[in-house]
């Protein structure tokens, strides 16, 4: 919040104000529901890794598996934004596992994959549209963004590799329980890493839904956003966010956005005002819809169940 305050010290708060009552709210309606869009986009990629692993996800009621995916993900992401550490991934696993008795560890191991492969698409379309939007004059603060995502894409890939390449011969050396843990780990990672033109698909357009939305929110404030500039600043911010220090990143995301449309040469007045619709509708929402998704659960339980495809592994 720090971070927050410290870059918007300059800004006219009442110009501010104005800006967002006289946001176009047609606009500002189409950016949020494309961003909740996302959810079901996540949902479809999520039933796809479990499928790799063997895991067909059917749905016990009328609306259906992926509707009930959806209500997971929103779980997850609710949680997310509220705890520190991604702890909304680990309650996302517990919540599949509650409801379908998957194994949580192999299930742990797809989320794993969803992060990995994230962090590749991100840190690729972000380089991409850094050099397109920024040719020759790339800020230190966006820079210093690529670096990150750079950095943990490395650490991600080698961390891939050696589970994937050294993971037989690990596992011999940890305690027999611990063994089985990280073999179902090792399952759901390693397996659920097929089908690779639908996983990137999926993945790619989830990334552009961020952008989108970004850019939406822009066309909704009036402001001289262009559809690069916006793409930047969503996915920087979506990086910070990824940083387990604040719920969400809350702080430190905002902080990031700010100085990214500064960069793109938006005036103090329209890089708050389109901060807070942007975070409006990316952390806010979340964190009120899944409120409502968690007070629905207590009264009407998640209602799923898997078909297991058997594999030599699964006894492990």
């Amino acid at each position: 919040m720090v971070l927050t305050v410290r870059s918007v010290t300059t800004v006219d708060v009442d110009a501010v104000l104005t800006s967002l009552q006289e946001a176009d709210p047609l606009w500002f309606v189409a950016a949020l529901c494309l961003f909740q869009g996302l959810g079901i986009v996540r949902s479809l990629r999520w039933q796809l890794l479990l499928e790799n692993v063997g895991y067909t996800v059917h749905g016990d009621s009328r609306i259906g598996s992926i509707t009930e995916l959806t209500r997971i993900i929103y779980l997850g992401w609710f949680a997310n934004c509220v705890t520190v550490a991604r702890l909304g991934d680990v309650y996302r696993c517990s919540v599949l596992h509650r409801s379908t008795d998957a194994d949580i560890s192999v299930t742990a191991g797809t989320v794993l994959t969803e992060r990995i492969v994230d962090i590749a698409i991100l840190v690729v379309a972000l380089v991409a549209t850094v050099i397109v939007v920024f040719w020759g004059d790339v800020p230190p603060a966006v820079l210093q963004a690529t670096m990150i995502g750079t950095g943990l894409l490395i650490v991600v890939i080698s961390g891939l590799l050696v589970i994937d390449r050294a993971g037989r011969s690990f596992d011999r050396w940890l305690p027999s329980r611990v063994q089985r843990i990280y073999r179902r780990v090792r399952r759901g990672t390693v397996d659920s890493l097929d089908r690779y033109p639908q996983l990137v698909g999926y993945t790619a357009i989830g990334w552009l839904f961020e952008g989108m939305t970004m850019y939406l929110v822009g066309v909704a404030l009036g402001v001289d956003l262009s559809f690069g500039g916006a793409f930047v600043a969503a996915l920087v911010g979506v990086l910070l966010s990824t940083i387990p220090i604040t719920p969400g990143g809350l702080g430190v995301t905002e902080a990031g956005i700010a100085l990214v449309l500064g960069w793109v040469g938006l005036d103090p007045t329209a890089v708050a005002a389109v901060t807070i619709c942007y975070r409006l509708i990316s952390y806010w929402s979340v964190v009120g819809i899944g409120v409502t998704v968690y007070a629905i659960g207590l009264w009407y339980p998640i209602s799923l169940s898997v078909n297991r495809r058997t594999r030599s592994t699964d006894q492990l």
